[in-house]
C-alpha cells in the first residue's frame, strides 16, 4: 500500500544520508495481509539481489527487519531455504527503529518525471502525504520496473493523474519493463 525509504539497524540517533552513522539504507513496506502476505514479500526480497554479495558498507549491507517474533520465525525459515542453495550475507534483526529518509530521496522515479511530480504536487498539500500515498508507491513501482503489469490498466485511471501524465507513465513503464529493483 505504501513504502519509504530510510534507516534502520544502527545505534546513533537521527541518522541522515550525510549522517548515517552505523545504520543501513532500507525500505519500510506497509501492506494488506490479506492481499499481499509476509511470506510474499520475503520471496521478491530474496529474488531482489543477489544475497551471496556481502557489502563492505554497512549501509548497503542485505537486512530483514521484523517487527514482530512471527515475522522473525518467517523471515529465518525463508533464509534458511536460500541457504540450502548456497551461503547468504543477508542480516535477520529486530527492528528497533526505522528514521525516515529526506524527502529528496523518496518516490526517486515519479520526482524524476516532471509531469507526473507536477501533478502529484498539484494533489497532495505536502511532501509527507505525497510520500505516504498509495498512488505515489504504485507510480513509482511501475516506473521502475519492478510491478506486475497485472491490474495497471485498471489501476491506471484510479491513481489520479491526467491523459498526459498517464501518458508519460505508459511511455516510461515502456522503457523500465522487465528491470527489478527496489527503485524507492
Amino acid at each position: 500500500m505504501r513504502t519509504r525509504v530510510g534507516y534502520a539497524g544502527g545505534t546513533s540517533a537521527d541518522p541522515t544520508y550525510t549522517r548515517i552513522g552505523d545504520h543501513s539504507e532500507t525500505i519500510e513496506v506497509d501492506y494488506d495481509p490479506s492481499v499481499l502476505t509476509y511470506a510474499d514479500l520475503l520471496d521478491v526480497f530474496w529474488t531482489s539481489h543477489d544475497v551471496r554479495h556481502a557489502s563492505p558498507s554497512g549501509q548497503y549491507r542485505s537486512a530483514v527487519f521484523y517487527r514482530t517474533e512471527e515475522e522473525r520465525v518467517q523471515a529465518e525459515s525463508s533464509r534458511s531455504r536460500i541457504e540450502s542453495r548456497g551461503p547468504v550475507s543477508t542480516a535477520i534483526e529486530a527492528l528497533d527503529r526505522f528514521y525516515r529518509a529526506e524527502d529528496y530521496h523518496q518516490k526517486y522515479y515519479v520526482r524524476a518525471s516532471r509531469p507526473i511530480m507536477g501533478e502529484f504536487r498539484a494533489t497532495y498539500a505536502d511532501d509527507r502525504a505525497f510520500v505516504d500515498s498509495t498512488a505515489a508507491a504504485r507510480v513509482n513501482g511501475w516506473i521502475a520496473g519492478c510491478a506486475s503489469t497485472i491490474g495497471q490498466g485498471r489501476d491506471l485511471s484510479r491513481v489520479g493523474l491526467t491523459e498526459t501524465a498517464q501518458d508519460e507513465l505508459r511511455a516510461r513503464m515502456r522503457r523500465t519493463a522487465g528491470r527489478v529493483g527496489t527503485g524507492e
